[in-house]
């Protein structure tokens, strides 16, 4: 038994390509357009936020150095202040000394104002 083998007539369409296939390709091609345009629009954010992010970044880095200098003067500033006090208190010490002497030498003068 032999097969019969008939040969098939040749469309006017190019080889690959049939009509059907054109008419389905224009909308993927117009939705591959819109996302790699929707890519581009993407990936451009994404690097302005990196800036942004990099902005932000060394602003806070320079802000923590900022604050660490001023909390340092801040101590300075304390401890001036103890040393401050501490000499108020032996100055006050030293002032209530001399009004202790002063009255005493004014008790003696009025006591010898009575002779």
């Amino acid at each position: 038994m032999k097969k019969r083998v008939t040969k098939r007539r040749r469309s006017s369409v190019k080889k690959g390509v049939s009509r059907s296939s054109k008419i389905s390709t224009a909308p993927l091609s117009s939705a591959i357009k819109d996302l790699n345009s929707e890519v581009k629009k993407l990936s451009s954010e994404k690097s302005s936020l990196r800036d942004a992010l990099k902005s932000v970044s060394f602003s806070l880095d320079g802000n923590r150095n900022l604050e660490r200098e001023l909390q340092k003067k801040i101590a300075r500033l304390i401890e001036k202040e103890a040393k401050l006090n501490k000499k108020r208190k032996v100055l006050g010490m030293k002032i209530d000394g001399i009004s202790d002497k002063l009255n005493k030498i004014s008790k003696i003068r009025s006591e010898m104002s009575d002779l």
